[in-house]
């Protein structure tokens, strides 16, 4: 943390001197050659972003972030600068990449990873030849990381940090975000309009309700819904709550034209107990890839994995480059040579059986380990049973990881709950203190 202070610090103090008329100017001609408009929020992030080494940019989803970022990188790139773009995982990564059409790369692979040292050949020694960067998901930025990209920025480069604060910290040390954002010292701007093509997303308007702590208007489950977000009271009971998600994913989901094995993501609060993840990936195996004569299988500690079967990195393998949340698809399993091979985003990586345990099922996973993901379909089960785990910004997490459609079932006891819950997990960090003390 002092560390990391220290070197924001002397970043922060490093005068840049930008002609800001003419990024007004260039501003006006980009928004008029492209016929777009910029909020006065983002043409405030664009100007920022032209005169300070660090700027966070953060806010909900539909306050366009997403087009502010690809604005400041046009701009970087109108003012001669080399430009890197990189998230924390895999999956965060390969978004960025999709929305801003250049290429990024996980901060691991930017950062250039020995996995013989253990630690990053870019450093304050073997700096980043970029001018400017660009971290994605920057909630999920743990103090190591942060600390890590900081150290290897060139001395006259400039960070951009995007991420919504109102999501679940990292699952690593600190809070980085935050800590920065309430330091008072980086310079942040916060989007807070939600744009008229995103006020037509259910999904959108229920996760600005569950932040404001308002219990979110969404559509009672039918046949034929007409909004993105819907809500099946599916009992007390979580046994119900199985019976509704098999329902769903034989029923209504391949209805409205969404594939249950590519397009649906089951999201938990909890790991154990009947509706976590454990159980039901037993379940939802069975439903949506059941045995059969041509589908080779093995059972490993327990678990059962066969051809077919989406998995999911529980740890960071930097020999095989795939990190803690990839999400693939296991495409073969040979028993002579004892070989597993998964496809990741267009890649294979095979484990021997002695390597099994570094994957698990992902019919479901836990809302922390979806952070930085996006699944065309979101189903979401809140339960008493999940009390201990149940907070807004888990709530909140968890619906604005779907892209198309969002359903939530439950116990509506949970989801205020979930709702009065706004102590977010106590962390006691010192980033804050040990910022606003070095200037």
């Amino acid at each position: 943390e002092q560390n990391l202070a220290r070197l924001l610090k002397e970043r922060l103090v490093l005068p840049i001197n930008p002609d800001i008329p003419r990024v007004r100017a260039w501003m006006q001609r980009f928004t008029k050659s492209r016929n777009i408009q910029l909020s006065g929020q983002q043409q405030q992030a664009v100007e920022i972003a032209a005169y300070s080494r660090v700027t966070i940019l953060t806010g909900g989803p539909g306050c366009g972030k997403t087009f502010c970022t690809r604005t400041i990188v046009e701009l970087w790139k109108a003012m001669g600068k080399s430009i890197a773009l990189a998230a924390p995982t895999g999956r965060a990564a390969q978004r960025l990449n999709e929305m801003t059409g250049l290429e990024a790369k996980t901060i691991h692979r930017l950062l250039e990873f020995d996995p013989k040292t253990m630690g990053f050949k870019r450093d304050s020694n073997n700096p980043l030849p970029q001018r400017a960067i660009v971290i994605d998901e920057a909630s999920m930025l743990d103090l190591f990381l942060a600390h890590s990209v900081v150290q290897a920025l060139a001395e006259d480069a400039q960070l951009l940090l995007v991420g919504d604060i109102d999501q679940l910290p990292s699952v690593g040390p600190g809070n980085v975000l935050a800590d920065l954002i309430h330091s008072g010292k980086v310079p942040v701007v916060r989007l807070t309009q939600v744009f008229r093509q995103a006020q037509q997303s259910a999904i959108i308007t229920a996760a600005h309700q569950i932040n404001r702590g308002q219990y979110p208007a969404i559509e009672e489950l039918s046949d034929n819904p007409t909004t993105d977000c819907l809500w099946h009271g599916g009992g007390h009971e979580p046994e119900h709550g199985i019976q509704v998600i098999c329902e769903l994913i034989n029923g209504l989901i391949p209805q409205l034209g969404f594939n249950p094995i590519t397009d649906v993501q089951v999201l938990c609060p909890m790991t154990r107990g009947i509706i976590g993840t454990r159980n039901l990936n037993g379940v939802l195996q069975q439903l949506i890839n059941p045995p059969s004569p041509d589908k080779v299988e093995i059972t490993r500690g327990g678990m059962t994995l066969r051809v077919g079967d989406r998995v999911i990195q529980q740890t960071n393998d930097y020999n095989r480059e795939v990190f803690n949340g990839d999400v693939g698809f296991i495409t073969s399993i040979d028993t002579e040579e004892q070989e597993v091979t998964v496809r990741y985003l267009e890649r294979d990586v095979v484990y021997d059986y002695a390597d099994l345990n570094e994957i698990t099922l992902a019919w479901s996973v836990s809302i922390h380990k979806s952070q930085g993901s996006e699944y065309p379909v979101v189903i979401l089960p809140l339960y008493m049973q999940h009390y201990v785990m149940l907070t807004r910004n888990l709530f909140y997490t968890g619906l604005t990881r779907a892209k198309k459609l969002a359903i939530v079932i439950g116990s509506k006891k949970a989801i205020g709950l979930a709702l009065r819950s706004t102590e977010k997990q106590q962390r006691y960090t010192q980033l804050q203190q040990r910022l606003v003390r070095a200037f």
